[in-house]
């Protein structure tokens, strides 16, 4: 609010204080209270005074107008009416400027608002469990739940990126807009918040598709043990699914000839902090040269002769699940619903082969899929009996349902109009060792607001490289306490980097 009030020189100029972008951080050592209701009623001002400054600029039109009517009678007098008019429309002060910084400005607080009260949602509402009663109820109404999921995908009216090119897909598009004339394009979450609910309501509906309560304790399922009643109402949903793929094709994790091609090591750069770490991330992109299912492993050798290592893990390169490259949708499922995926055999695979020391320290750094990866490996327990994972960074990954990592310290980013972090169904936990920063892009970032940001800006490294960097200037305690951790593990100057790229492919 500051910033706006002082957004004006001693000329009457209009300054350009877009690029006094915030983030939002939640949890991590630095963790500070939000009074909701404060940003409620302010919202409610807000809201007032554009509706104050839409009657003025109406009044000043009809001014307008009407001094074009009786110009005739005083030609000097009605044309410096219209100067002032003008100045008071368009001018530096006008109120159009005005209502654009107002909406700004209300939008910003509006996106803080709605996202802090979906976190204050996840950490108190308690997601119903599968029941009996739940059961019954889904098959004998399934119509309800049908309506309930479609109800709360409403919000996501916006469509980013959709490019209609048939019928079905014009439908889609204009129910999108007609969604967006009943709600109001500022009164629509962003697609990530938007998302985070629609998802949970389909896990409550989904979850009843298997009779879950039939076999309430845990068990193993490829190694590992799986407890029900730890998993979200999407995991519920999700994990048949994938134990069905499974049994109808046999690719199970670890049983299709995965194999591991390993490329010639290179020295690189140390990262010179965490947005330079962010974008490291282009390295095991196709985009880059990096050749399909590869990801890297950095090793740091310390001017003290310690080593530390850095794992570089890519985002979905293969829509169709069960393919030759694991990067896969197979792999965000099973890693969704918390199953080992072949991306995570080959990632250990490629931590012993390069070579990686019980006691020495790894992060690890993931885009997307990747980062579902990362949030996988740290939890696993039978990896964390081999190494070390002290530091997770995610970016654009839908972690929120996933545990906290004993021992781990996680960085997530993710971005407001970002539909691929909406897809976990809740927010992500604010706790200690988990810290949060999420950026909006519809406003103060572009040089104008924008309510729609399709996924190729919402959804890429190079903003969220940004957003890294902007955490930084923020200096919140939670990220440069997050960042000189990160920093101790992927190097510095005067360390030596060396990469080695890993190919996976499934036979």
């Amino acid at each position: 609010m500051t910033a706006r009030l002082h957004s004006h020189d001693a000329d009457g100029a209009v300054a350009d204080t877009r690029h006094r972008t915030s983030v939002h951080v939640r949890g991590g050592v630095g963790a500070t209270r939000v009074d909701v209701e404060e940003l409620r009623a302010i919202d409610a001002l807000l809201d007032a005074v554009r509706g104050d400054v839409g009657h003025l600029e109406s009044a000043l039109t009809a001014a307008r107008r009407e001094l074009a009517l009786d110009a005739s009678w005083s030609p000097a007098l009605a044309a410096a009416a219209e100067s002032a008019v003008a100045e008071a429309l368009d001018g530096g002060w006008g109120v159009r400027r005005l209502d654009e910084e107002v909406l700004e400005l209300l939008l910003s607080l509006r996106y803080a608002r709605l996202l802090y009260e979906e976190a204050e949602l996840a950490s108190r509402a308690a997601a119903p469990r599968p029941s009996w009663t739940g059961f019954l109820r889904l098959l004998l109404s399934p119509q309800h739940a049908v309506l309930s999921v479609a109800d709360r995908l409403t919000l996501v009216g916006r469509l980013p990126g959709f490019e209609p090119t048939n019928v079905v897909g014009q439908a889609l598009d204009a129910l999108g807009e007609i969604v967006n004339l009943v709600h109001g394009d500022d009164d629509l979450p962003p697609d990530g918040i938007a998302l985070d609910v629609a998802v949970r309501e389909l896990g409550a509906h989904g979850q009843n598709v298997v009779p879950w309560f039939l076999r309430p304790g845990p068990f193993t399922y490829d190694g590992r043990e799986i407890d029900p009643a730890a998993l979200t109402g999407a995991q519920r949903l999700v994990v048949p699914v994938v134990a069905a793929f499974h049994a109808l094709t046999g690719r199970r994790p670890g049983t299709a000839d995965l194999t591991l091609t390993v490329s010639r090591s290179r020295e690189v750069e140390p990262a010179a902090d965490l947005p330079g770490v962010v974008d490291s991330l282009r390295a095991v992109h196709q985009d880059h040269g990096a050749a399909p299912g590869t990801l890297e492993v950095r090793r740091v050798d310390h001017a003290d002769g310690t080593r530390s290592w850095t794992l570089l893990l890519p985002s979905t390169q293969a829509m169709v699940p069960g393919g030759s490259n694991p990067v896969d949708n197979l792999t965000n499922a099973e890693t969704y619903g918390g199953l080992v995926s072949d991306v995570e055999i080959g990632a250990v695979e490629a931590l012993r082969l390069a070579g990686v020391r019980p006691g020495e320290a790894v992060a690890v750094i993931g885009f997307s899929q990747g980062g579902l990866t990362g949030m996988r490996l740290a939890s696993d327990p039978l990896v964390r009996q081999r190494f070390t994972i002290t530091t997770v960074v995610t970016a654009g990954s839908p972690v929120g349902h996933l545990p906290t990592p004993a021992g781990t310290e996680v960085l997530h980013l993710e971005h407001l109009e970002d539909p691929f972090v909406g897809l976990d169904g809740t927010s992500n936990p604010a706790e200690e060792a988990r810290t949060t920063v999420s950026r909006s892009l519809a406003t103060g970032t572009t040089g104008k607001t924008r309510l729609e940001v399709p996924p190729a800006d919402s959804h890429s490294i190079t903003e969220y490289t940004r957003t890294a960097r902007l955490a930084l200037e923020a200096d919140e305690r939670s990220v440069t306490h997050l960042a000189e951790r990160l920093a101790a593990v992927t190097g510095g100057p005067g360390d030596r980097v060396t990469a080695t790229r890993f190919t996976l492919e499934r036979g």
